[in-house]
């Protein structure tokens, strides 16, 4: 064992690392705000883009596989809801490093709940679109919440130090590791945490655009088709609202 690995196990030995600094960032809030108008600039007009080119239901699809495609789309979807729930279960902001359950695997799994659920809502679009769609979200993405990620690891290196830097060498960026980092004493998942860190706006945003998704094969794309209303309503009453 390294002396690194020493310190590491003492500055947890009492249990979570808790935050006794405060983060210092060079320029960053403006380096925020600017990705947050780029959130908004990109993001925004993506997820019109899930609920307009949602114009077929899935089991109208014309082969099996572009069926699947589109369950398999609401699958990723929760999962990554479940993701990000597991996920605030074991953060406490700005008050200790979280370090157990899905952070042991990956240093920013609330971001890779929410890829998951952006390539679920994109898979779940009509085909053609949706893989050229998951392709300009994914570039959308990994563009953006890199810089994102870079800004908070500048903010938690300058809270927690050197305890920070081996979490960092044991733990990958994003995309999960099988085995999990453990060290020392940890906190344990607490649903109430989760609620207290706002789980249910995931949950909330996904019902709000699986709705908009649904209406949109269901209702909007029959009537621009010039059907009469009565019609398109008994069609969603007879099973419409996901195939003929």
């Amino acid at each position: 064992m390294t002396e690194h690995d020493n310190n590491t196990d003492d500055a947890f030995a009492e249990g979570p690392l808790k935050a006794t600094r405060q983060p210092e960032i060079k320029d960053g809030k403006r380096r925020e705000k600017r990705l947050d108008r780029l959130r908004l600039q990109g993001f925004w007009p993506l997820y019109a883009a899930f609920v307009l080119l949602a114009w077929r239901a899935p089991l109208d699809e014309d082969r099996v596989g572009h069926m699947v495609l589109r369950f398999l789309g609401m699958g990723v979807t929760l999962l990554g809801v479940g993701v990000r729930i597991w996920s605030m279960g074991y953060l406490l902001k700005k008050e200790e490093l979280a370090t157990a359950g899905p952070y042991g695997r990956t240093r920013n799994p609330l971001y890779v709940g929410t890829w998951l659920i952006g390539c679920g809502l994109a898979l779940n679009t009509a085909w053609p679109f949706n893989a050229a769609v998951l392709l300009i979200y994914n570039v959308m993405f990994f563009s953006i919440y890199r810089a994102q990620i870079r800004i908070e690891e500048e903010m938690l290196s300058s809270i927690y130090g050197e305890p920070y830097e081996a979490y960092c060498r044991n733990v990958p960026r994003f995309f999960p590791s099988i085995a999990p980092w453990r060290t020392g004493a940890v906190s344990r998942f607490s649903l109430v945490r989760a609620f207290k860190n706002r789980a249910w706006e995931p949950i909330l945003g996904v019902v709000i655009l699986w709705a908009a998704q649904l209406s949109m094969w269901s209702f909007w794309k029959p009537l621009m088709d010039g059907k009469p209303w009565a019609e398109v309503w008994q069609h969603f009453l007879a099973g419409g609202w996901i195939g003929p």
